[in-house]
């Protein structure tokens, strides 16, 4: 109950910011983020930062009413988005928030800034996406349904503390790059980086709900994006996630595609939610053309 009962001096002291992730080819996920988020968070944040790696609907911009935009105008890959952001945050805290959430409990930011002022080894504070922790991801217990990750840092939705964060950007920009999958990623790296400063990760143990979930598996960006050597320049050939197909899985998937496409195609006539699903489809499609 320690941390409950500290009094915090000021509200500067645990200001914090709003920073969004976008790229190309996502506005109807970062709006239905952001009004998402919007419903389940009433903080004030001193400034809304709205990253955009590549060219976006300007009406979407509107739309959120960002302090300030970060924009590549020509797809540079999300390191560099998070790189150029993090220079402009002024306030000792700030919520990471991608543009493919859905949340479904209000957000307790004051609890959580203040949990972040009185514990300042911690670089965040991350919502679990599976909803109630397993036992198995709860060996470090940290008080209050709090736990260190098993997992490293993470970029789903977190407060995070914004001066362990540019710090770990900054020696990022200086060292080695590669594209190695599970080695070279951005979050690998602040991963290994956290862990050899004795910084800790913390996650939230929903208890008996599911707070946050995921929106964008359909129009994930390549890998090739996240990679830290994107930061100079980007790997040309796509990393795969999952083993390699052989000939006869890639000539069998022509035939499902065929199935699934034409029972969608039907569907799509009387469903919304299927109609959605289509154009999601279609959006992801025409991002894989524009890539190549």
């Amino acid at each position: 109950m320690e941390v409950e009962k500290r009094i915090i001096a000021t509200d500067q002291d645990t200001s914090a910011s709003l920073v969004i992730f976008t790229c190309e080819n996502r506005e109807h996920l970062l709006l239905k983020t952001y009004q998402s988020f919007s419903a389940n968070c009433s903080y004030k944040f001193k400034k809304i930062v709205l990253a955009i790696d590549g060219q976006i609907d300007p009406a979407a911009i509107d739309q959120i009413r960002p302090d300030v935009v970060i924009q590549h105008c020509r797809r540079s890959g999300y390191p560099n988005s998070i790189s150029k952001a993090l220079k402009i945050i002024d306030t000792p805290y700030f919520f990471w928030l991608e543009d493919d959430w859905a949340f479904h409990r209000q957000i307790e930011s004051g609890y959580f800034l203040n949990l972040m002022y009185n514990h300042p080894g911690w670089a965040e504070i991350v919502f679990s996406k599976e909803g109630p922790l397993k036992p198995e991801s709860k060996n470090n217990s940290l008080g209050h349904n709090l736990y260190k990750t098993d997992f490293g840092f993470s970029a789903n939705p977190c407060f995070c503390n914004t001066k362990h964060l540019q710090a770990a950007f900054i020696l990022l920009e200086n060292s080695p790059k590669g594209d190695k999958l599970g080695v070279d990623g951005f979050e690998n790296f602040l991963t290994s980086t956290f862990e050899r400063e004795n910084i800790t990760c913390v996650v939230v143990d929903p208890i008996d709900h599911l707070p946050i979930s995921h929106e964008g598996y359909l129009e994930s960006t390549p890998r090739n994006w996240h990679m830290t050597n994107s930061l100079e320049s980007k790997t040309k050939n796509h990393l795969l996630t999952m083993p390699a197909p052989s000939a006869f899985r890639k000539l069998l998937m022509i035939g499902k595609l065929f199935r699934t496409f034409l029972s969608l195609s039907i569907k799509q006539l009387s469903d919304n939610k299927v109609y959605e699903l289509c154009f999601r489809i279609m959006s992801s499609a025409m991002t894989i053309k524009k890539d190549e």
